[in-house]
Order: C-alpha cells, then structure tokens, then sequence
C-alpha cells in the first residue's frame, strides 16, 4: 500500500508524534499533538507517494486556490480526514486521520505587542507615541492574521473614549501626559476585523497599564 503522509502546519514547527500503526498503513506526522481549533481554519499539508491520483475529503476540509488545504471542524471532540487513493494498477484504498477538537484560548489585548496575564503593564510616554493595540492567543499554535478596528480607553478622572483604528493617537497622548504616577489606564472593548469561532467572538481581556515620566 502507497506509504501517505499528512502534516498538520502551525507557524512553529516542534518535534512530530507519530500514531503507531502496522507499517501497511498511512504514516501520519503531526506537530502539536494532533489539534485542530474549533471554528477556525486550521492549515495542513498533504503528500501521496507513488500514487495515480488522490481525493480528500472530510467534515469542513477544504481546498484553496493555490493548492493547499484547510480543516474547519465543526462541534464535537473529533474530526477525521479521508484520503482516497488510486495506485498505478487501478486499485483503491481509502485511508482514514483523526483530528483532536480543541475549543480556542481566551484572547488578550496587547499594546506595543507587550501583554501580562498577572498584573499591569508599564510605558513611557515616549514608548505611547503611535503606540499600537492588538489582541494574542496565548497557546494558540498557529497565527491568525487579523487587525484592531476599535477600542475604548478610560484614562482615571476622565470619561471613556473610544477610537476607531489601533493606534494610539496625538490627542490620546496629550490626555497621557496629565496623568498621575499611581494612575491606571485601561484600554477595552477592543474589536478587530476577524472573527473567531464562525463569528462568536470570545471577549478579549482588557489591558491595565500605567505610564512612568
């Protein structure tokens, strides 16, 4: 039988795990312990050796327009991907890869790329200049490409203000410079041009920080 192998690709590459089964089966490797995230699609790569032509298929397997291929899975705790083979001599085999579902992490704001799940962050005002927001997936294993279109910031004693884009702007500095060494700034409500999860988007936690002179 045709030796089939199936890579699951995330951004950054780790040690493979391989499934044991009899050398007469597909070899499957994959990084990151077989996960594939619920609602989003999840990049993979695939190669037949030695084979007359190959189908794939599966639940929420579909393929782009440059050739490569992407997994959405739906609900549930699994999914699997058919790889139908047709071998030089006319016969077929159909080979099938389950896929662990794991429910997305919790998003988190970010400023400057900077973020803390333990306690706030601290800036200069220097540092603020055209500073920008974004959002990170802590454990997320592989990279979404997405921009903040919105966010709100509440600065101690004033009334929040919420801008359109992702910087910080001139205005917005001038409001930094007035405050105070033990003040807090908050910066929430961020919204970006993705949506995760078939559109139900988690809230993304806010960002705490405090600006030093």
């Amino acid at each position: 039988m045709r030796n089939f192998l199936i890579f699951l690709f995330f951004v950054t590459f780790s040690s493979f795990a391989q499934d044991t089964i009899p050398a007469t089966k597909s070899v499957v490797a994959l990084d990151k312990m077989n996960v594939v995230y619920c609602g989003v699609s999840n990049p993979i790569s695939i190669a037949v050796n030695n084979a007359k032509s190959y189908v794939i298929s599966g639940n929420g397997v579909s393929k782009n327009e440059d050739g490569s291929y992407v997994l959405r899975p739906g609900s549930g705790n699994e999914t699997k991907v058919f790889v139908e083979i047709e071998n030089f001599d006319g016969s077929k085999v159909v080979e099938e890869h389950v896929f662990r579902i794991k429910g997305l992490p919790t998003p988190i704001g970010t400023l400057n790329g900077e973020y803390s799940t333990k306690g706030n962050l601290i800036f200069t005002l220097e540092e603020m200049k055209e500073a920008k927001i974004g959002i990170k997936y802590i454990d997320l294993l592989f990279d979404v490409k997405y921009e903040v279109t919105q966010f709100s910031i509440k600065i101690s004693r004033l009334d929040t203000i919420i801008i359109d884009g992702n910087i910080i702007s001139d205005d917005i500095l001038e409001l930094l410079k007035k405050v105070k060494k033990d003040d807090y700034i908050l910066i929430r409500d961020i919204k970006t041009n993705y949506m995760f999860g078939d559109g139900l988007h988690k809230s993304i936690k806010p960002i705490i920080f405090q600006i030093i002179q």
